[in-house]
């Protein structure tokens, strides 16, 4: 079984040593890399499991967390979305420490993980430099980006530049929606709705429904045909709706959209991928069942989200895969749709 999200913490004053003067001082000397949120919102208050994000950093937490839950390869990234932060110089550096810490300290540990590339995204050409430097290394199976704080949105033509050294390493994109950072991209909202439960309800798919549009009907697809795109931490829900409004738009204003030689739905069967986490909880089992065949298992791969609160056990949608579809199928969102998605040689 594939883990496609799994969350390592870093500690500032571990990061640091992996800097450069002067962030390595202010990372040393700053609450930042702690659970506390810089969106303002408390987002500690109780989850499916008890809080070790502060203790799930080293190889040997890895290795029994994949024990307790029966993970044979876990992808590990380092979540912090680097587009949010104002400071170029600053997000670049944490970028580069992120993945030399990474190489270092996790993947130079155990040569069975896989990790993804941090990028920031500020400056793509410095992104795809980080690529380039990196890409050659065959435990990174792919690049992270974080789908909140990016400005434009990551379909943008100014992004080809990393998107290319992506495809010319055969470098897979993840994308990962973020609730923390919804005051970048939504900011009226965040300051105006009164529970962090409905931040916490509408941030992820917002954010990635942004980003699938933007990346769709600019065309990134079409001009990168090889390039995979998995998206993380938002579900599934949200897609078959997206997917049928963009074919819908398309086929009144193609003009807007003139590199699409497909349908939207076509792109993104052909080249998107989907993680289960979090996965929806209808009263009904069966609507989500129905939800799992529109969107397909062929695009369809389990993530956990672990160590976070609100982690997807893999019980979760195994209950769905045993009960309503068959053992191809259910293989295929455990282990073969992840192994095509990332091109992994496992």
């Amino acid at each position: 079984m594939i883990d496609s999200d799994v969350h390592l913490t870093v500690h500032p004053e571990d990061l640091a040593e992996y800097l450069h003067e002067p962030h390595r001082t202010h990372v040393s000397n700053t609450t930042y890399g702690t659970p506390f949120p810089s969106s303002g919102w408390d987002q500690w208050m109780g989850g499916k499991i008890d809080d070790n994000w502060s203790t799930f950093t080293t190889t040997e937490a890895i290795e029994e967390f994949c024990e307790e839950f029966h993970i044979d390869y876990p992808i590990i990234n380092t979540f912090d979305p680097l587009g949010k932060f104002p400071q170029n110089e600053l997000a670049i550096d944490l970028m580069r420490g992120y993945n030399d810490y990474v190489l270092d300290r996790i993947l130079g540990e155990n040569d069975e993980y896989k990790a993804l590339i941090a990028l920031a995204t500020q400056d793509p050409e410095k992104a795809a430099e980080e690529l380039d430097r990196l890409g050659d290394e065959d435990q990174f199976v792919g690049a992270y980006i974080g789908t909140t704080g990016s400005h434009p949105p990551l379909g943008d033509p100014s992004y080809d530049v990393m998107y290319q050294a992506a495809e010319d390493h055969d470098l897979s994109i993840a994308f990962h929606g973020n609730a923390e950072d919804f005051m970048f991209e939504f900011p009226r909202q965040n300051q105006a709705l009164n529970k962090f439960l409905q931040v916490h309800t509408l941030a992820h798919t917002w954010s990635q429904e942004l980003t699938l549009v933007s990346l769709i009907t600019e065309g990134v697809p079409e001009k990168f045909p090889s390039l995979n795109f998995i998206f993380l931490e938002s579900g599934i829900g949200w897609v078959p709706y997206t997917m049928y409004r963009l074919n819908k738009e398309y086929s009144i204003r193609r003009n807007e959209a003139p590199l699409l030689e497909k349908s939207p739905e076509e792109y993104i069967r052909e080249s998107c991928y989907f993680a289960t986490q979090p996965l929806g909880e209808p009263n009904d089992p069966t609507h989500m069942n129905g939800l799992i065949e529109m969107l397909g298992t062929e695009n369809l791969m389990y993530a956990s989200d672990y160590p976070h609160w609100d982690f997807d056990h893999p019980s979760g949608v195994d209950k769905h895969l045993r009960s309503h579809f068959s053992a191809d199928q259910r293989k295929q969102v455990l282990y073969d749709t992840p192994v095509e998605a990332f091109k992994l040689d496992i």
